[in-house]
């Protein structure tokens, strides 16, 4: 039986072969072209911060979702926290699924002068990067929790906190993004693509999140 990626590409085939993709296909060649560019001169000016990139990517890679289990066990943050997990274990659902349908090589596979950083290069596909998408994934649901969900009696403090904490998480998860191309096993594409992916997912969880609250909370 055939994958969903062999009878995706088989279709494209078809469509391709009697010119129908043939514009829009041009028009990706050109996409690619621009973003293999990109990717070139980020990962060579990024290559000073090798380092850090790699404790970001590290933090990224999973590491930082462990916060999630012990706000499991708390009665308090229990709900929270169960959004947060389904959050992420859609938008990791649903990269597997976009990268076997893609099936884009990673740029440490691809592009001769270059190789993966520091780790081995990973053996699935590129596109969308799993680390972009998740990492958007945790700091967006988190930066709209904590700015919707602010208290009514909350001080005017707690309030600067929760809206530095919700501009921070985000630029956290791009710097996290950026340390996939410096590590050479993205392309800024799939990177893009991720933070797309998990921002949208995100947006969805903490909406579906609060109108489970608004359910359960007395009037």
């Amino acid at each position: 039986a055939l994958g969903a990626g062999e009878l995706v590409r088989g279709v494209v085939r078809v469509l391709f072969d009697h010119g129908t993709l043939e514009p829009l296909v041009n028009g990706e060649r050109a996409l690619i072209e621009i973003d293999i560019h990109v990717f070139q001169l980020l990962h060579h000016a990024l290559a000073e911060w090798l380092w850090p990139m790699v404790v970001l990517s590290t933090i990224g890679g999973g590491w930082g979702s462990l916060a999630v289990v012990p706000l499991l066990f708390a009665v308090r943050t229990r709900r929270f926290a169960g959004s947060l997990a389904a959050v992420l274990g859609v938008t990791a659902v649903t990269v597997f699924v976009l990268k076997r349908i893609v099936a884009r090589v990673r740029p440490c596979n691809s592009l001769a002068d270059v190789k993966a950083l520091v780790f081995a290069a990973p053996t699935d596909f590129s596109f969308p990067s799993g680390h972009s998408a998740g990492s958007f994934a945790f700091a967006f649901f988190v930066a709209i929790v904590l700015v919707k969900g602010t208290p009514a009696g909350a001080s005017a403090h707690e309030r600067r906190i929760r809206l530095l904490a919700a501009l921070v998480l985000p630029l956290l998860a791009a710097a996290v993004g950026l340390s996939r191309i410096a590590l050479g096993v993205h392309f800024p594409g799939d990177v893009l693509a991720g933070a797309v992916l998990g921002t949208t997912v995100a947006s969805i969880g903490a909406y579906f999140h609060f109108a489970v609250l608004r359910r359960v909370t007395p009037a």
